[in-house]
């Protein structure tokens, strides 16, 4: 008998794979945010790499943090919630 396949099932290699992949994506997506806000920072208002890499943190954080209740949220809605 075959094993059923579903979202977060870890005992198929496909949905490791899976799993990988996903953080590799947003392992991605944070390092191109931090970096961009911080280039933008220090390059066009001028400020130190101080308070550059904290800006970087805070925008970073925003969207990262933003990304992840958006799916909290999505996951939670049923199919009758419009």
């Amino acid at each position: 008998m075959t094993e059923q396949r579903w979202p977060g099932n870890e005992g198929t290699p496909s949905g490791r794979r899976r799993r990988v992949w996903r953080w590799l994506v947003v392992l991605a997506y944070t390092l191109a945010v931090a970096g961009l806000a911080a280039v933008f920072w220090h390059g066009v208002r001028g400020k130190s790499w101080d308070d550059s890499l904290s800006f970087a943190l805070t925008v970073t954080m925003s969207a990262v943090g933003g990304q992840w209740m958006a799916a909290y949220v999505r996951r939670k809605a049923g199919r009758g919630d419009g």
